[in-house]
């Protein structure tokens, strides 16, 4: 699982929270570093911050899913905006799902309990 969020403390946090859940997670702060670790690793689920400081995550979710080749990527907005916010209303075509901050970890622990074609 890659996140990417630029609150360092925030990522880190969940990052811990994944790992003891027996799932494998990396961090990424920007937007080029969530590209650069997509590039490098295979991934199959990608939390993405939608305000980074770099570039929007709607871009950051549109690169990985046209460079995820044939593998399934869920793809999953974490934000301070609610879905129905400007901000996040905008990001909803580029998402499979969309989690408001603070991430409720038990809807996300049901989002990773889903097979990959849900």
């Amino acid at each position: 699982m890659l996140i990417v969020d630029d609150n360092v403390s925030a990522a880190e946090l969940l990052q811990e929270l994944i790992v003891l859940q027996d799932h494998q997670a990396r961090c990424a702060h920007t937007a080029q570093e969530a590209i650069d670790a997509f590039s490098q690793d295979s991934y199959d689920v990608a939390l993405v911050d939608l305000t980074l400081p770099d570039r929007p995550g709607t871009e950051v979710a549109q690169h990985l899913r046209s460079n995820a080749g044939d593998r399934p990527l869920l793809l999953v907005a974490i934000s301070g905006y609610g879905a129905g916010d400007a901000t996040g209303a905008q990001a909803v075509p580029y998402f499979d799902h969309y989690l408001q901050k603070p991430i409720d970890f038990d809807a996300l622990d049901r989002l990773l309990a889903r097979p990959a074609s849900a």
